[in-house]
């Protein structure tokens, strides 16, 4: 589907074409770049099971900074795009550059959270 978008979905036979405006098919799975293919969150977790390479598992802390946004320092292998997976959840795909995975977790789709570094104006 245009810009190299790759979508994922199955067949439904009993839907009307003629009275449905469709914009595209199933759920955003990836898209095609110059340097490989970037998963989506969901194409991360349709495929993390099956993957066979370039898995990087991570603790709580950078499970938590990923879902944040923030790209993350690790030590693997691996190279080029990765899934990152934390217990049994797969959080999306980054790049590996240098030693830090690039996040690509859109702005809409972070969680946030609580900085602990700083002080809870709640607390007494």
């Amino acid at each position: 589907m245009g810009k190299r978008k790759i979508y994922a979905y199955t067949e439904c036979t009993n839907l009307n074409l003629q009275t449905v405006h469709i914009i595209h098919y199933g759920v955003y799975f990836g898209k095609f770049e110059k340097d490989g293919l970037r998963l989506s969150i969901e194409g991360s977790q349709l495929i993390g099971e099956k993957a066979k390479r370039n898995i990087v598992e991570v603790d709580h802390e950078n499970a938590v900074k990923w879902m944040r946004g923030e790209d993350i320092k690790v030590e693997t292998e691996a190279y080029g795009y990765v899934i990152l997976k934390w217990k049994n959840y797969y959080l999306g795909c980054g790049k590996i550059r240098n030693g830090t995975i690039i996040n690509f977790v859109p702005k809409d789709r972070r969680v946030k959270t609580q900085d602990t570094t700083q002080t809870n104006v709640y607390s007494e």
